[in-house]
Parts: C-alpha cells; sequence; structure tokens
C-alpha cells in the first residue's frame, strides 16, 4: 500500500487532511501526525517539545522504521517541514508534494524582519488571545477561498482552529516559523526526487515563489489550482488526490 505522510499548517491538524482521505483511491495510506501546539498536542506549553529536532523526530515517526520511500506532503509550514526532512532522509522520499509552500526567505535582512514580525505575532496571541489572532488571521487575502466554502465544509475548520491554545501557537511561530527556520534556497538542487508545486490561482505570492522554485528543482512541476487560494487540500482535495493518485 503507497504510504503518504502528510503534514498540515500553522493553526491546523492532522484532521485537516480527513477531506483527502474521502475522495482519494483507499489503497492509499495517509499518516497525518499532529505536530506541537496543535490537534490533539495543542495544549503542550513546554519549550523543549517545540523544538525543529522535535518536529523532524515527528515527520520521522510517521514515515515509519522500515525505509520505505514515501510520498510527503507539504502544507505552508508542513512544506518547509517536508523540504528540510526531505534532505536529511532523501533516500525515503519517493515524491515530495508541497503545497503554498516556500524554502524560507533569501536574504539574512528578510530573515531577521521576518522573526521581528513572528515574535510580535506571538506577543500579541499572548496579550489578545486567540479570538482576536484569528479574526486577524483569517482576514489574509490567500485565505477568502477557504472561508468561501459552505457551512458544512468550513465550520468544523474553523471549530478546530478555535480550539487551539494560544501559547502554544505562540510558541509554535517562535520554534518553526518561517524565520526561526534556516533557508533553503541554496539547497534547492539536492532535491532529487519528483516535486510537485501546488498553488492556488487565488494565492499569487505563492505561485511567484513556486516559479522561483521550479527554476532551481531539477524535477519539478507546478500545479495551479483553479478557483483555490492558500490551502488547496481543504478547499480542492479531489484536485490533490488526482495529483497523488497521478
Amino acid at each position: 500500500m503507497p504510504k503518504v505522510v502528510a503534514l498540515h499548517g500553522f493553526t491546523g491538524c492532522a484532521e485537516d487532511f480527513d477531506p483527502l482521505r474521502e475522495c482519494i483511491d483507499p489503497r492509499f495510506e495517509i499518516i497525518a501526525p499532529n505536530f506541537p501546539g496543535h490537534g490533539d498536542l495543542r495544549n503542550l506549553t513546554k519549550l523543549s517539545a517545540f523544538s525543529f529536532s522535535e518536529h523532524l523526530k515527528i515527520i520521522s515517526d510517521a514515515a515509519g522504521s522500515d525505509n520505505e520511500a514515501i510520498t510527503l506532503v507539504g502544507y505552508s509550514m508542513g512544506g518547509r517541514l517536508a523540504m528540510h526532512w526531505a534532505l536529511a532522509h532523501p533516500q525515503r522520499v519517493r515524491r515530495l508534494i508541497l503545497i503554498g509552500a516556500s524554502p524560507g526567505l533569501k536574504t539574512q535582512a528578510e530573515q531577521e524582519e521576518r522573526i521581528r514580525g513572528d515574535k510580535a505575532l506571538a506577543e500579541y496571541l499572548r496579550t489578545e488571545g486567540l479570538n482576536k489572532f484569528l479574526k486577524y488571521w483569517n482576514t489574509k487575502t490567500f485565505f477568502k477561498p477557504l472561508l468561501s466554502l459552505p457551512p458544512e465544509r468550513l465550520d468544523p475548520i474553523l471549530i478546530r482552529r478555535q480550539k487551539n491554545n494560544s501559547e502554544a501557537l505562540a510558541l509554535s511561530l517562535e520554534a518553526v516559523g518561517t524565520g526561526a527556520l534556516p533557508q533553503l534556497w541554496d539547497r534547492l538542487l539536492e532535491f532529487k526526487c519528483p516535486t510537485d508545486l501546488i498553488v492556488g490561482e487565488h494565492d499569487g505570492k505563492f505561485i511567484e515563489i513556486a516559479h522561483a522554485m521550479a527554476e532551481r528543482m531539477p524535477k519539478s512541476r507546478i500545479s495551479i489550482i483553479e478557483d483555490a487560494g492558500h490551502s488547496v487540500h481543504l478547499e480542492k482535495p479531489q484536485d490533490l488526490a488526482t495529483l497523488i493518485e497521478g
């Protein structure tokens, strides 16, 4: 049975891949772990649990120890982590699928600015609380298509996000936010596995990033999903399933 390890994004959880499970060929085994501060780990506030190495260990545990090559899917934050794990374990990745993901920030100045921004956002979470943060977070342009989903699809997503712990999300930002992780632009040539760069047509920023990545990744292709924004796995799970099955 082909094994697919699927990694969620910031404020998400393993259940975000339930729509994919519902429409993909049942011969594919979808394994979706939770990262610290999310899902069944949402109430973790122990600093050591949020380390970069702990995130990579969680991916390794999901991939298993049988040395089987897997399809590794990562969305946004999960995509950044997927790239780092794939570089550390190239023999374990049969195929890499990145959804709205980035290798990080190209310059030291950009990284330092993002670290300051993530620190401010973490402080906002701590001082203003989860509800105010989510009101801000959900106004990001690339989430508009997600928020246009019918209530029966959107409500479970929003309910899951509202169960998050503000301190745990703040710790997650500080530990594995875009500014916190080393940038991988200089290592894109090292990706030897087939790589799908998936972006929604309404996610302009990440379309540009995907094109820049594709120029450096030798076995990459870009798929732009119609009528989708940043969260393709939630908005268009059937399109994602088709790509994985192909």
